[in-house]
């Protein structure tokens, strides 16, 4: 009786980038298809918080299309962006209570201080990231 082979393991399409890839772009907040073209008005553009909060409208080489409908990146800011910098801000004032002679009331101020800070400074990146991710698993191409 023949020896039965197993099925060969499926190989990954070369053509499809990565989760990797994407998130790299993200991060460089460049355009999750093709990465060559800024998902935001550059930051020595910005003339206002419009400017700075809302992505351009899509990528002029390969035509995708940042934000999808309206609310698009309501999820981003609320899990990514307020979920990341609460949780830094969390083990950040806990690494300071257990490692510093610092009281609890000056290690809150300075969380309170820095934290909505932070999170406008990241809600860029939080989309960027989102948009991504999203991408990787349910491409909308033009």
């Amino acid at each position: 009786m023949p020896a039965i082979e197993p099925p060969p393991s499926p190989t990954p399409d070369p053509t499809k980038p990565r989760l990797l890839t994407f998130l790299a772009r993200a991060f460089r907040l460049r355009c999750p298809e093709c990465g060559h073209h800024p998902i935001f008005m550059p930051i020595r553009n910005v003339r206002s918080l419009y400017d700075w909060f809302y992505p351009l409208d899509g990528c002029p080489k390969c035509g995708y299309a940042y934000e999808r409908e309206e609310g698009y990146f309501l999820l981003a800011t609320w899990v990514v962006n307020y979920g990341a910098v609460g949780a830094i801000g969390l083990a950040t004032g806990l690494i300071l209570q257990s490692f510093t002679r610092m009281r609890f009331w000056a290690i809150l101020a300075t969380l309170l201080l820095v934290m909505p800070l932070a999170s406008l400074l990241f809600a860029r990146h939080a989309k960027a990231i989102y948009l991504a991710i999203d991408h990787y698993f349910d491409p909308h191409l033009p």
